[in-house]
């Protein structure tokens, strides 16, 4: 019955599961975070800013959705998913486009990231799981492993797009490369293939009139679940969103030339879209906090690998490692809060994690960056890194079995 209900889920939403892959790999937390060190070097070039200083616009635009997640979530509720998705890539698009007009002052910088946060926040991964989520019981995890691989798309495809721009015209070009990928590419396809009404509807009413079943918000505020999963996704995304944007100067640091640089990131990408598929198909019929924590422990002893002078070989390994951890934490968080608390508030609960998400991941390149300019080295960073994923690892561990409610849900 179980597997019947499977492949009639994919029948159906199959369409929104690719368009998804697409969608996500312009998010206000992944496009910066994989682009943001192809532009260290020329902005330092133009303008002289520290990489500290540079990493700081990562705050500002991963780092606010702290309002973001919560904003994402309370559109969902108003005016619908596709509504929220369509108006977020429009954000998304003219932030990036801001972004290629900046002359000189930090603070502009900073400001376009920050609309990448606040104006894109309709196209976050709140209402991408949201989108998900909604659709598939029996085989969620599958679903949102393969859908939100978009991210290793993102790490993937955008470096080079930043790369295309930057051999077309410099760096501002680049940026309107992106833009532009985001407004002609994605957003038609959203506004061609998003259903305009869904189980999320645009109102209040939704979770009685829908039959979905689980806590509400408040409810879950109290439950200590709630915060581990928080302080544990803080953990893992603090090592990760440290490592990533200065993956590609720490690299260069270490001698690699710059398209070799690149290529590992490209290896990282795929690891994310790997990670994602096969943990997403794990962990519908395995403890999802064991896999996280076979995951998260070989990614730990990457963290150590990169402070070697091991070489290209070793390095890409490492990556592969790292983006493993990386690829499984999105669908990860989507899932326990389904398996956890349920689908009647999903998008708040969710929004309410992407807290969590967003302070590390907006934080952690900042400080990492910052302590390169201390001390002229990522050794410590790198080893901060292996011990939070490890951290986050015992966090997960420490949920428990699910709930029963839940299991007959997924087994229905």
């Amino acid at each position: 019955m179980t597997g019947r209900a499977s492949l009639a889920e994919w029948r159906r939403n199959w369409h929104l599961v690719l368009l998804t892959v697409i969608g996500i790999t312009c998010v206000p937390t992944t496009l910066p975070v994989y682009t943001i060190g192809l532009f260290v070097a020329p902005l330092q070039a133009d303008f002289g800013w520290s990489r500290g200083a540079i990493q700081g616009a990562i705050l500002c635009s991963t780092g606010l959705g702290l309002a973001g997640g919560p904003f994402a979530g309370w559109l969902v509720r108003r005016i619908g998913l596709k509504r929220a998705i369509l108006s977020g890539l429009i954000g998304m698009g003219c932030a990036l486009a801001l972004a290629a007009a900046i002359h000189g002052s930090l603070w502009q910088l900073y400001l376009a990231y920050a609309l990448i946060a606040l104006i894109g926040a309709g196209t976050s991964a709140v209402t991408w799981s949201c989108l998900i989520a909604e659709r598939f019981s029996a085989s969620r995890g599958l679903a949102l492993g393969i859908a939100l691989s978009g991210s290793g798309l993102s790490a993937v495809l955008m470096p080079r797009l930043v790369m295309l721009g930057m051999a077309w015209g410099g760096w501002r070009t680049a940026y309107l490369l992106l833009a532009g990928f985001a407004l002609l590419v994605i957003l038609p396809l959203c506004a061609l293939m998003l259903p305009r009404t869904g189980k999320y509807a645009a109102d209040e009413t939704a979770t009685s009139s829908s039959g979905r079943s689980g806590l509400p918000l408040a409810a879950v505020l109290r439950d200590r679940r709630f915060w581990l999963i928080g302080a544990s996704t803080a953990a893992i995304y603090l090592a990760v969103g440290g490592i990533i944007p200065n993956l590609v100067p720490a690299l260069g640091d270490r001698g690699l030339p710059l398209a070799q640089a690149v290529t590992i990131m490209g290896i990282l990408g795929g690891a994310i879209i790997a990670g994602r598929i096969l943990v997403g198909l794990m962990i519908d019929h395995v403890w999802a906090p064991l896999i996280a924590t076979i995951i998260l422990l070989p990614a730990a002893g990457a963290c150590l690998l990169l402070i070697s002078h091991a070489g290209f070989t070793a390095y890409a390994v490492a990556a592969a490692l790292l983006g493993a951890a990386t690829g499984m934490e999105f669908d990860m968080l989507g899932f326990l809060v389904a398996r956890y608390f349920g689908l009647a508030d999903f998008a708040r609960i969710y929004g309410r994690l992407y807290m969590f998400v967003a302070a590390a991941a907006g934080t952690a390149p900042w400080a990492y960056g910052a302590l390169y300019d201390h001390l002229r080295s990522y050794d410590v960073a790198f080893i901060l890194s292996a011990l939070l994923l490890a951290g986050g690892a015992a966090g997960l561990l420490a949920l428990g079995r699910y709930p029963a409610d839940s299991a007959d849900e997924q087994s229905a």
